[in-house]
């Protein structure tokens, strides 16, 4: 995609717009959607081991990135269509911006998921481990860039972690000039528009939702062939961005242009992004079978290499016979494609929490039946070959010890079967955003226990996801032995703290 770029004069000039992501999200992952969890563990190995088996390069010519992220070519799409010249708009590699940056460069756009490492997944696995986690490390690598202050460069940053920045002294500290909260779309032409003029910017913008038919098509490939189906939730968790409320589902058309896109740059791999991608083209709090089928249909015209970001569990409870026939339209169960993965909220296994915090989630049933919800989806999921990675929150407010047992019992009636358990620390966000952040400190015996289990589940399922991912080409037998060796490690020196926590306790006090 790149034959057509002209970088003459551009070296020594710069680039007026570059856009551009922490390096934690310049990665394809090696293929695994599972292994992008790195990006948000503490910063325990040398850089060169966390970049070859976390988060290996995308490639990049002259600092141009061959694939860009998904938010950052949106971005670069509502520009372009807003008339900025395709010349002056790149999107631009985090470790190769000298070759971009110039004395004609006004703006620097960021993407950025966690920013500070204040996300679910972060403070998680900081607070057991210690040491920052690689996003925030990464990100302040990027913004103290030498070269931004050298020809004063306006630095604009955007996404779904910009929450965090949401302060002017860390704004100030930060050397960031102004944050876009919520979409972009809307907010992003007038603010580079007047980082063009010279003019000053607004410290925080607050962006407006983004209509179906203004969400533009994107015009480079994205990292993974990922494609944005649909945006917005309108599930309306407590502990979720309120952004999300708006349910929107892009046409066909567009998003098998974009898979067309992706996939004419000899990448097959696609990923249909979406909070929940059962769920296109229904306007009700469960799937719309005929109208993601179609969908499915088209995008397999053009590619058989095709996997979803995200699902929900009542998507799947309440349609078995659609997860039954996407398995069969991808040949999922073969050797070539012996899964199918996304990610969800299991959240909790007490019915009380999730009538109180998550009354949406198990729609079309009763919140009450939350556990019963997880459980059918589970069975339906194991059924059809599809193994999830799923969230589940420690600490929601007003959560008990009981509350927790519950988790735990609902854990157990899955343990036979296949998939990967993310326990994540309370952040407040959305209609909790009043409430205090979950930390080490306040965890329950119980805690301790249910987080030994979720450890001692995911370490027995890693050696078949490492195996599997290397049968499906997103690896090589180098890649596939360190992380074997890897797993063997780090549960190795897990094994006494896992004994401790299961007795109840916090092995750092023991």
């Amino acid at each position: 995609m790149l034959e057509n770029l002209s970088l003459d004069g551009k070296d020594e000039k710069g680039y007026p717009v570059i856009l551009t992501t922490d390096r934690t999200l310049a990665s394809d992952y090696n293929g695994s959607e599972f292994i992008g969890f790195g990006a948000t563990f503490p910063r325990v190995l040398p850089d060169f081991l966390y970049s070859t088996f976390f988060a290996p390069s995308v490639p990049h010519r002259d600092g141009v990135m061959e694939y860009g992220h998904c938010g950052s070519r949106k971005i670069e799409a509502t520009l372009l269509n807003d008339g900025f010249d395709e010349e002056d708009v790149v999107i631009g590699h985090p470790d190769h911006l000298e070759n971009l940056i110039g004395p004609e460069t006004e703006a620097l756009g960021i993407t950025t998921h966690d920013p500070l490492g204040l996300g679910p997944a972060s403070t998680t696995f900081s607070s057991f481990v210690g040491g920052e986690p690689y996003s925030s490390y990464y990100f302040e690598k990027l913004v103290k860039n030498n070269q931004l202050k050298k020809y004063d460069v306006d630095v604009i940053v955007g996404g779904p972690g910009t929450w965090q920045l949401d302060d002017k002294r860390i704004m100030k500290k930060y050397n960031v000039d102004s944050i876009v909260i919520g979409e972009g779309e809307k907010a992003a032409p007038k603010i580079f528009r007047k980082a063009m003029n010279g003019d000053d910017l607004p410290k925080k913008v607050t962006g407006g939702v983004t209509e179906v038919d203004e969400i533009p098509r994107i015009q480079g490939p994205t990292i993974n062939g990922l494609v944005e189906i649909s945006r917005g939730c309108g599930r309306g968790c407590d502990f979720c961005n309120p952004t999300l409320l708006n349910l929107r589902h892009r046409p066909v058309k567009d998003i098998v242009e974009e898979v067309k896109l992706n996939t004419s740059t000899g990448k097959e791999k696609t990923i249909l992004h979406a909070e929940d991608v059962l769920r296109y083209g229904s306007k009700k709090l469960k799937p719309n079978p005929k109208k993601l089928t179609r969908l499915l249909k088209n995008v397999k015209r053009h590619t058989d290499r095709v996997d979803f970001s995200h699902i929900a569990l009542a998507s799947a409870a309440s349609e078995p016979k659609l997860v039954e026939k996407i398995s069969e339209m991808f040949n999922v169960g073969s050797k070539e494609k012996p899964w199918f993965s996304a990610q969800t909220g299991l959240e909790t296994g007490s019915p009380r929490l999730a009538s109180e915090h998550l009354k949406g989630k198990s729609k079309p049933f009763d919140s009450k039946k939350w556990p019963s919800v997880v459980r059918r989806a589970f069975d339906v999921l194991d059924e059809n070959n599809w193994i999830p990675c799923a969230t589940l929150i420690m600490g929601l407010p007003g959560e008990t010890g009981d509350d927790v047992m519950k988790t735990m019992e609902l854990l157990d009636d899955l343990s036979d079967k296949d998939f990967f358990i993310v326990p994540l620390m309370f952040v407040p966000l959305g209609m909790s955003e009043d409430e205090d952040f979950f930390t080490r400190d306040d965890m329950k015996p119980e805690h301790w226990q249910l987080l030994a289990k979720c450890v001692r589940k995911d370490f027995e399922i890693v050696p078949k996801l490492i195996d599997d991912v290397s049968k499906m080409g997103g690896m090589n037998s180098f890649k596939r032995y360190g992380y074997h060796v890897l797993s063997k490690i780090f549960m190795k020196r897990l094994g006494p703290h896992l004994d401790v926590m299961e007795s109840g306790y916090d092995p750092a006090q023991v």
